[in-house]
C-alpha cells in the first residue's frame, strides 16, 4: 500500500457533519483523526506572484507544509456551528420556517449536510445577530479605476465551494428561495431580494436550470427537492429566477 492510501476512505455520512479524517503527510503513514480537517489551501505548483497575507485571510499551515490555513472561512464555520446550536438567533421567520423544513426529521427527500451548511452560511452572513459576526470581515470585490469611473460599485461576493455531485443546483434553489420569500414577506428589508439572477456557462446547462423557476410550480426544484412547503409556493412565485448565459 502506497503511504497516501488508506483502507477506509469514506469516514463519514453526506448526512451529518464531518467527524473524523485521515491527516496524510508525504512520506508519513496516514494518520486517522477526530473532528472536522481544517479549511487548507495549497499554491499551484506554477504559480508566480506570493500570495498577499497581509489581510489576515490566509495563514501558513502548521499541520501541512507549504499550504495555507482559510483563517476566515474556518472562523465563519465556527461561528456557524455555535450559532446553528443556539438555534439561528437573528433570522427572520421567514428564514427559520425553511431552516427547520430543510432539517426537520422523516423528510423522504433528505438535504446532504455540506447542501445545508452552504446554504446556512450565506443565511449566516446575512442574518446572524452581530455578536456572531464580530470579527468577521469578508473582503469587498473592489472594481479598478477604470470600471469606477465608468459607476461600477464594490460588492460582496460569497463563494460556496462544493464537490462535483454535492448537489449545487439545490443549494441555488435554498437560497433563491429564502431570498425571494423573505423579500415578497418584508418589501422593505434591503438585505434580500426577488429577482434572482444565474449565469451559467452554456444553453444546455442553461435549459437544465429551468427547474430553478417558481413559475414551474410542482415540477419546480422547490417542490421535487422538498425544499418550500406547498402553502408558500404562491408567494415564491411572485419573485422571479432568470437564467442566462
Amino acid at each position: 500500500m502506497q503511504s497516501y492510501e488508506v483502507p477506509t476512505p469514506i469516514l463519514n455520512s453526506p448526512f451529518h457533519p464531518p467527524g473524523e479524517y485521515w491527516y496524510i503527510r508525504e512520506g508519513e503513514a496516514p494518520e486517522r483523526r477526530g473532528g472536522r480537517r481544517r479549511s487548507v489551501v495549497f499554491p499551484p505548483r506554477d504559480q508566480r506572484r506570493e500570495w498577499d497575507l497581509s489581510d489576515g485571510v490566509l495563514n501558513p499551515s502548521a499541520d501541512y507544509p507549504g499550504g495555507y490555513e482559510l483563517t476566515l472561512v474556518n472562523l465563519i464555520r465556527e461561528r456557524l456551528d455555535a450559532w446553528r446550536e443556539q438555534g439561528w438567533p437573528g433570522v427572520t421567520r421567514t428564514t427559520l420556517e425553511l431552516l427547520q423544513w430543510w432539517r426537520r426529521d422523516g423528510r423522504d427527500k433528505r438535504l446532504f449536510f455540506a447542501q445545508i451548511e452552504a446554504a446556512e452560511t450565506v443565511i449566516f452572513l446575512k442574518e446572524a445577530r452581530p455578536d456572531f459576526l464580530q470579527g468577521i470581515a469578508v473582503p469587498v470585490d473592489e472594481p479598478s479605476s477604470q470600471q469606477k469611473e465608468n459607476g461600477i460599485r464594490a460588492f460582496s461576493r460569497y463563494a460556496c465551494k462544493m464537490a462535483t455531485g454535492a448537489g449545487k443546483t439545490t443549494v441555488m434553489g435554498m437560497i433563491a428561495a429564502w431570498s425571494i420569500l423573505n423579500k415578497v414577506n418584508s418589501r422593505g428589508n434591503a438585505r434580500f431580494s426577488d429577482v434572482v439572477l444565474i449565469v451559467c456557462p452554456n444553453v444546455t446547462i442553461r435549459r437544465r436550470l429551468a427547474e430553478l423557476d417558481p413559475e414551474a410550480g410542482e415540477g419546480s426544484l422547490y417542490r421535487m427537492r422538498d425544499l418550500v412547503p406547498t402553502h408558500l409556493m404562491p408567494l415564491l412565485r411572485q419573485g422571479r429566477v432568470l437564467t442566462m448565459n
